[in-house]
């Protein structure tokens, strides 16, 4: 007798969001999670999966079938590292919600209207499938913008000088905006300078940056700042930077958020860092399978783009950009999904410990997010107010940074008009007095960072406006504190802050002298009325006859109330 014996179905496997996050997933494409919570639902194999409308659909990465990127990686990366004579784009169509172009260095939507003509082509069997084009954007009457000639950098600065400032800007910045590699940073510039700037116009934009943030970090600044700056501006403004925009433009544009942040208003270093995120989503740098198809290019290493510069420059970039929006209230770019690897701890940089803190910002596609059902805002912002008071740094700009973090908290409960938990407003003190310590140190060594300045003026603002012993016991360091970085630069600036903390102050003083005028004429009141001394208050209380049975004091004029039964 012959036994049957019936093959275990083997269990659809999850999409990758759900598996990460151990969530129940109906294994269609896309799922029922994802599809709620706005996920980027994807596989790990090429299999088919089921739409939710019962029919077979293609994931995007099973359309790539007819392209070259779907060669096994081997094949794909030996022929990049060769670089193609072909003109044909690679194109890389994956599980990811885009498409990336590697030769132009170009990602698009995979349902964006210029990849819709290469989707098609790839999915009507094309093997030279169209290529990823703005194809009929408009009539195409007029001829584009013309792009500018740029002159040579050392026009304005000498390469002594340049490795001068250049040192300073590592020294001091490098290890937190840790973008650029110095090693490779230092050839790129001898080589420019060799060949007096031929084809490396991008890269001067970066050197310029470089060199103004190390002239406005140094004692004594380049006579020439100010030009350094128009000139980097002019080649990140140029059309050309918009047509044939690379890593060294979105390095160019972070320096430029950079300096614009220390030297000038709000809304010009945050449109600047709009700007930059806009390039890295243009790009693909917040995917991580673009990330490793850029360093796997042909010349990337010379250049120092490898995978983990490359995720440095997205997660600084984004940290950057959260900080300003979330300091200035204002909406950050939020990217569809973010699968861009975390940077990595290395010898001499905190860059990754500047992305760690300011994840903890309640903003999107931040990795650190507190899972609370059913919160209101308020407790969500406390919530976060403690993980960032458990997240211990040294470094001094950190140190300010963080309370700057807190500031930013309280700010936001304040609006909300709720009570704030003493608990909460000890952690916000504990945080200024930290940054007050940290910014004069930063001032005492000439490293007038924007928010050196910025977190004891906010921080004064705030004692005020908890208005409560606790925190007037430190209004008089907190002023302290802002006059001494005022002496350490006596600007137009710095004396308008401690004007108006000190205006604020006058405010504080004369509401409570009103409150106090309230008080005292409540007080006063009590002379209409004849209050019997204390001591005669206390004779008439010693002639009462205290042996009283207070029973019946109290139960007797009652007693019909609990019946004839009732005996006393």
């Amino acid at each position: 007798m012959s036994t049957t014996i019936a093959k275990r179905k083997r269990a659809m496997k999850a999409c990758i969001p759900c598996h990460q996050r151990k969530r129940k997933c109906d294994t269609v494409y896309p799922c029922g999670m994802c599809t709620t919570y706005g996920y980027n639902c994807r596989y790990t194999d090429e299999n088919k999966r089921v739409s939710l409308d019962g029919e077979s659909r293609l994931t995007s990465r099973a359309t790539t079938d007819h392209n070259p990127s779907s060669r096994p990686h081997a094949e794909q990366d030996r022929r990049e590292g060769e670089g193609s004579s072909n003109n044909s784009p690679v194109v890389a169509a994956s599980a990811s919600p885009g498409i990336f172009d590697a030769q132009k260095l170009r990602y698009s939507g995979a349902s964006a209207a210029m990849a819709f003509p290469h989707i098609l082509g790839v999915a009507l069997g094309s093997d030279s499938p169209p290529k990823m084009r703005s194809f009929a954007y408009n009539f195409g009457i007029r001829p584009e913008e013309a792009s500018h000639a740029h002159c040579f950098l050392g026009t304005f600065i000498s390469e002594e000088d340049l490795g001068e400032f250049s040192a300073a800007f590592f020294s001091v910045f490098g290890p937190i905006g840790d973008m650029i590699d110095p090693r490779i940073y230092a050839q790129r510039c001898r080589d420019y300078y060799q060949n007096s700037g031929s084809n490396s116009v991008a890269f001067a934009a970066v050197a310029a940056g470089v060199a103004a943030v190390g002239s406005f970090l140094s004692p004594s600044r380049h006579p020439r700042e100010s030009d350094l700056v128009q000139y980097a501006k002019a080649i990140l403004d140029d059309p050309a930077s918009m047509r044939w925009h690379g890593i060294d433009h979105i390095v160019a544009w972070g320096l430029r958020v950079f300096y614009l942040r220390a030297t000038t208003r709000p809304s010009n270093a945050w449109i600047a860092s709009c700007t930059q995120m806009h390039l890295c989503e243009a790009i693909g740098l917040h995917e991580e399978e673009n990330v490793k198809k850029m360093a796997s290019l042909a010349g990337a290493a010379a250049l120092g783009h490898d995978a983990d510069r490359l995720r440095r420059i997205f997660w600084i970039s984004w940290a950057a950009h959260n900080m300003l929006s979330y300091e200035y209230d204002r909406s950050p770019v939020a990217f569809r999904t973010v699968t861009c690897q975390p940077i990595i701890s290395i010898p001499g940089s905190v860059a990754d410990q500047f992305v760690q803190l300011i994840q903890i910002i309640p903003s999107p596609n931040s990795p650190f997010q507190i899972e609370l059902p059913h919160v209101t805002p308020s407790e969500k912002l406390l919530a976060h107010l403690k993980a960032l008071d458990e997240f211990q740094v040294s470094h001094p700009f950190f140190v300010v940074t963080k309370a700057e973090i807190a500031f930013c908290f309280y700010r936001r409960l304040y609006q909300l008009k709720v009570r704030i938990p003493d608990d909460a407003v000890t952690l916000v003190i504990a945080n200024g007095n930290s940054a007050i310590e940290a910014a004069q140190q930063q001032a005492s060594e000439g490293r007038l960072f924007w928010n050196v300045i910025g977190s004891v003026f906010q921080y004064t603002c705030i004692l005020l406006a908890i208005d409560a012993p606790p925190a007037s016991a430190h209004i008089g360091a907190a002023f302290k504190g802002l006059e001494n970085l005022v002496k350490a630069a006596d600007t137009v600036l710095t004396r308008e802050a401690l004007s108006m903390a000190r205006h604020l102050l006058s405010l504080n003083v004369a509401k409570k002298r009103r409150e106090l005028a309230q008080l005292e004429a409540v007080e006063a009141g009590y002379e209409f009325f004849q209050t019997p001394p204390v001591s005669e208050a206390n004779a008439a209380a010693s002639d009462m006859d205290w042996a009283v049975d207070w029973d019946q004091f109290f139960i007797e004029p009652f007693s019909f109330m609990l019946g004839p039964d009732v005996q006393f």
